[in-house]
């Protein structure tokens, strides 16, 4: 796994929202859900661009409740 296109990954997610309003809680939630979701979906091995990031931030932030 590449560190590099991880830390890429989680960065262009945080830029999307305005992550320094986020409790600390939600600060860890938003990180750990990142990592997991990049390496759930196997990212290392395609290019990490915004639209990347903006498909996968429903599930990275902890904010964006799914309503069932």
């Amino acid at each position: 796994m590449s560190t590099k296109k991880l830390n890429k990954f989680v960065d262009l997610s945080k830029k999307l929202v305005n992550f320094k309003d986020y409790s600390v809680e939600e600060r860890e939630e938003f990180i750990s859900n990142a990592i997991a979701i990049y390496r759930n979906n196997n990212l290392g091995g395609s290019a990490i661009t915004t639209q990347v990031a903006k498909f996968f931030l429903f599930l990275v932030d902890p904010r964006k409740a799914v309503i069932e």
